[in-house]
């Protein structure tokens, strides 16, 4: 982080003589979650099981203040170099009041806009994930639980987009740093994503969500745990009379080695779809999926120390609980009014559903989550470039 830190620096060094500005923004977030499961459990001896998913509760808040230096070398390009704060308080744990700072923001922006409605963005350093514009991540990748409790980037984000004809974005996620004498168990891990958007032919597009996922060392354990997973998908958006309607029919791909079990490597794969549609504010959606298990190393472990979660974040319904290709499926209601340009409200309640195993005690019905989340951002407000003007000589529009 040190050097990064150095390296924006340097990079901003060479602007300071342009015109420059305070710069700032404040984040706030509140999540109420609760996840029950408590039906979708086995027993042996006086000891619960939950090969699903397991009822607890998410209830915190989050504040995140940032101060800065905005330079503007063009009207239609901004520089932003940031500091802050990630301020988390889980309601119930019981912490000292300096435990509550849990890590510092800190990262370098540039966003330039361009004729035609392009537009380039670039992050560098430890920055929230919200800036991540992809939403194929939520499911596969990762779950809503994993972003709320680590909720920022370590590394590096660059987006483009071309009005509504095209989005695309690829970050590296620096997850873990290798461990040492005091954290024999931290793994060295990185993550690199990418999501985006192609609309080829009217009211149709074409989408993809990737992850590459290096799940490698520590002092304790000298084996690497590759999982790299791709989710190409057909969408189609039509104008109808609704806010909102979006269906999306693809499949997801994985490559998954255990280095040091002796194995081959393993394939997999399975059909995904997702449906919604909103009025009003309120939407309905349903994802789908039908095919292998995605976590196949989820039970396993390395001298004694279990994958689990570390290696699978992503949502438990992809862990099918069946040697045959089986079903999950998500129902979600959920409210989700812009009170303001940086307030929002989001209710929601998500009914998982998924095919029997009866061995592990898994019905047809896995649990239901409810949702009541709040977020101020103010970033809407702050200063943002402008697209430039088109010249009238023929030869200069770039």
């Amino acid at each position: 982080m040190k050097k990064i830190a150095t390296v924006v620096f340097l990079l901003l060094a060479s602007l300071l003589a342009r015109a420059q500005e305070f710069d700032y923004n404040v984040g706030f977030d509140y999540l109420f979650n609760n996840y029950e499961h408590g039906q979708c459990r086995y027993t042996v001896g006086e000891e619960s099981f939950y090969p699903y998913q397991y009822s607890h509760t998410l209830h915190g808040v989050r504040l995140t203040p940032e101060a800065g230096l905005l330079v503007r070398q063009t009207p239609s390009v901004f520089h932003r170099l940031r500091i802050g704060v990630d301020v988390f308080k889980q309601m119930g744990e019981d912490v000292e009041n300096l435990g509550l700072f849990r890590e510092i923001i800190l990262y370098y922006n540039v966003e330039a806009l361009f004729q035609e409605g392009r537009r380039l963005e670039a992050y560098a350093g430890c920055f929230p994930r919200r800036f991540c514009s992809g939403t194929g991540y939520y499911g596969p990748v990762f779950d809503s639980e994993y972003a709320w409790l680590d909720p920022n980037l370590e590394g590096v984000l660059v987006k483009y987009s071309v009005d509504r004809r095209l989005r695309a974005e690829i970050a590296l996620d620096w997850q873990g740093m290798v461990g040492d004498a005091f954290s024999p168990l931290r793994r060295e891990r990185f993550r690199i994503i990418s999501d985006g958007q192609w609309r080829f032919a009217g009211d149709f597009s074409l989408g993809w969500t990737a992850s590459i996922y290096h799940f490698s060392k520590s002092p304790t354990s000298n084996n690497v745990v590759d999982s790299d997973l791709f989710n190409p998908r057909i969408i189609w958006e039509p104008f109808t009379w609704l806010d909102s309607v979006r269906l999306e029919l693809g499949g997801i791909f994985t490559y998954q080695l255990d280095r040091k079990s002796g194995w081959g490597p393993v394939f997999p794969m399975g059909l995904w779809s997702s449906q919604s549609a909103g009025k009003w504010d309120v939407t309905v959606a349903n994802r789908f999926y039908w095919g292998d298990d995605l976590m196949p190393f989820y039970g396993w472990s390395f001298a004694g120390i279990p994958y689990g979660r570390d290696l699978y974040p992503a949502a438990a319904g992809f862990k099918t609980l069946r040697g045959t290709p089986s079903w999950a499926d998500w129902l979600t209601v959920s409210y989700q009014p812009r009170i303001a340009r940086w307030l929002s409200l989001d209710v929601a309640v998500t009914v998982h559903f998924g095919q029997p195993a009866p061995a592990l005690g898994a019905g047809f019905f896995r649990g239901c989550d409810q949702r009541i989340g709040l977020r101020v951002d103010l970033e809407p407000l702050r200063p943002q470039p402008k697209a430039p003007k088109k010249h009238k000589k023929p030869g200069i529009n770039l």
